[in-house]
């Protein structure tokens, strides 16, 4: 199929997510992927998670840009993260990846029959610049029973997602609504991504 767009310049993703690379493969984008083997940074303490999550990405387009400046011409580096973030009176709470199962199983526990955010933050490194974006959506879970919860949890499908549950595949019988960018809660604003990389020089369109 042809793409609808067309490289100006080399475009890296610093990121080992295959929907990532999904998603760019669909717009139809010759790119690099390579993992950013960076240690991800703390969060501040009060910092608002949205800056977190930029903070995040910003770091993993950085370390990745560093890592290919001498081997390939002027590249463009997009990093990216996701966040599922549990409101509760007060605050909010970041749930990331879970270590095991019974950590994917407490993380769906809380998330059940709530409305929760997930934002991806983004960041495209160009040289001495880089740029941010993000998109975000709400996400209801229906309230499932306990035993469904963990059947799921021991699928092995949350271990290697924010939040425990991916909604592009086994999980996605845990949502009953969303508003917002679907694609930001798979991990990866696919329209924004697409104008900045325009705005910014990256692609063109045909």
């Amino acid at each position: 199929m042809a793409s609808p767009f067309r490289m100006l310049r080399p475009l890296v993703l610093a990121s080992a997510s295959p929907r990532r690379r999904d998603f760019l493969s669909a717009l139809g984008l010759d790119f690099t992927a390579a993992a950013a083997d960076c240690e991800e940074p703390r969060p501040f303490p009060g910092e608002d998670p949205l800056c977190y999550t930029a903070r995040t990405a910003e770091a993993k387009a950085v370390h990745v840009l560093k890592a290919f400046g001498g081997r390939l011409p002027n590249p463009a580096v997009l990093g990216a993260d996701t966040a599922v973030i549990l409101p509760f009176p007060g605050g909010s709470r970041i749930l990331g990846k879970p270590a095991d199962t019974d950590e994917a199983f407490a993380m769906l526990r809380e998330l059940s029959g709530k409305t929760h955010r997930v934002v991806t933050a983004c960041c495209l490194a160009l040289g001495e610049r880089t740029v941010r974006f993000s998109g975000e959506a709400e996400v209801t879970f229906a309230d499932w029973p306990d035993a469904v919860l963990r059947a799921y949890a021991e699928s092995g499908d949350p271990l290697d997602k924010a939040g425990a549950y991916g909604i592009q595949g086994g999980g996605a019988f845990l949502v009953s609504r969303i508003c917002g960018s679907w694609s930001s809660v798979v991990g990866l604003p696919v329209d924004e991504t697409a104008a900045v990389l325009i705005r910014e020089g990256v692609i063109a369109e045909v």
